[in-house]
């Protein structure tokens, strides 16, 4: 085979895989680093009509794998205090809806920077050491319906349990996850279709 249509072919198989890459998704998770088990009694009341029940979770530090684009959605809150959820500068509260999202905020591999707080003074943020009667869970259960096999449309469920000494049942504000791939620049796109083009031209031409 002549060599200059050898060159050409090879460029537009090229191009034709940057661009099917680049219109690829790539999956993205997050890890629990430093976990240990939890058991939770007495999740009930507004997050349950909503999330379903559970009774087991982890302690530990939530962590990106990678850059990624991360949402945290408001599921309720059963707690006479007054709550609230922070993420990067995003506020969530009992004042909010149920289903209530923040902003979609692109992080870097990494511990996410988000925190929970009550109205007496209690604060805990991802990474901290877990405490008898403050802290949060990353939930293992089920979304309704509750025999369900995952967390429904979230990734993943946090559950907050506030300063309050009464209980340790991790529905005192419960916010859930969803995380995806950073989009690519829409440049890198054109570049791969202009490259597509660029060697089709040349390959007419010697042709």
């Amino acid at each position: 085979m002549h060599k200059p249509k050898l060159t050409t072919i090879t460029n537009i198989l090229f191009a034709i895989c940057l661009f099917s890459v680049l219109g690829t998704a790539q999956a993205v998770s997050l890890s629990l680093i430093g976990t240990s088990p939890i058991s939770i009694i007495g999740y009930d009341a507004l997050p349950r009509t909503t999330t379903g029940t559970y009774s087991t979770g982890f302690s530990g530090t939530v962590v990106a794998n990678q850059a990624s684009l991360i949402t945290f959605s408001y599921l309720g809150s059963a707690s006479n205090y007054k709550n609230s959820f922070s993420f990067m500068g995003n506020i969530l509260t009992k004042s909010n809806l149920v289903g209530d999202t923040t902003k979609a905020e692109t992080v870097n591999a990494g511990a996410l920077d988000f925190s929970f707080s009550d109205d007496q003074g209690g604060s805990f943020a991802n990474g901290a050491a877990l405490t008898p009667t403050l802290g949060f869970a990353i939930l293992d259960g089920n979304l309704s319906p509750e025999s369900g096999p995952n967390f429904g449309p979230f990734d993943y469920v946090l559950g907050f349990n506030d300063s309050s000494a009464s209980d340790a049942d991790y529905d005192d504000f419960v916010v859930g996850v969803n995380i995806s791939a950073v989009p690519l620049p829409a440049s890198l796109s054109l570049m791969a279709l202009s490259l597509i083009l660029f060697t089709a031209v040349a390959s007419r031409r010697r042709l």
